[in-house]
């Protein structure tokens, strides 16, 4: 009773009693996805999107804010796929966050990942290599196509509206700044932005702090 009257100092009861309903609703369907997935303490905010799921490994505490899409996509436009989406313990996503998976996309423990997020590891059709698609066809009637996985690795924090792309690769404890978009490595222990996303700093062990890339390290990343 304590967290609820707190609650209802904060905001009033009215509000409070508006929101039990609902949050009861949510626990309810939390279980049985959490079943289905094998992922105790699953939580998810309002109007989740949850397709494939046979096709997902996700971990303990999941945590996720409003309009979650998470979507390992076993067929499109009569093509049938294999995905693997698997994310670690202790993910904590927040709103809008849209994972589409159509190979392999692995996310470490740890994720912290801000609002607006994209992880996407296809494209809507073929745009390298021999046979591409042409700009003639209706870009939703055109295939799918993963060029590459995706590979994020633990405790990584995503900031707000970041885009992780087909190839990429994050380290460990790398941090990606808000509206970067990353489609190739991005090294542990970083501090990464921009449009492709590249390095501004490093965790120096000895010094115990976040430098800036010396002239030496930027020429041979």
């Amino acid at each position: 009773m304590s967290r609820l009257a707190q609650l209802a100092r904060e905001d009033g009861w009215t509000q409070l009693l508006c929101r039990v309903p609902t949050t009861l609703l949510h626990r309810l369907r939390d279980s049985f996805t959490a079943r289905k997935l094998h992922a105790p303490n699953f939580r998810a905010g309002r109007s989740p999107r949850l397709l494939g799921l046979a096709h997902m490994r996700i971990g303990r505490n999941f945590s996720a804010g409003d309009h979650l899409w998470l979507e390992a996509v076993t067929t499109y436009a009569g093509q049938p796929h294999s995905p693997q989406l698997l994310i670690g313990d202790d993910a904590n996503l927040s709103d809008s966050v849209h994972i589409a998976c159509l190979h392999r996309i692995e996310i470490g423990p740890g994720l912290l990942a801000g609002s607006r997020i994209l992880i996407s590891d296809h494209t809507h059709g073929v745009y390298t290599g021999p046979t591409q698609t042409p700009p003639d066809t209706l870009p939703a009637a055109r295939p799918l196509h993963s060029a590459a996985g995706i590979t994020i690795g633990r405790n990584v924090w995503l900031g707000d509206g970041v885009c992780v792309l087909a190839g990429a690769t994050i380290g460990d404890g790398a941090i990606i700044g808000a509206n970067s978009i990353v489609r190739g490595p991005i090294p542990p222990a970083t501090i990464a932005v921009g449009a492709p996303a590249r390095v501004v700093r490093h965790w120096d062990q000895a010094l115990q702090q976040w430098v800036k890339p010396t002239l030496l390290d930027r020429l041979t990343s």
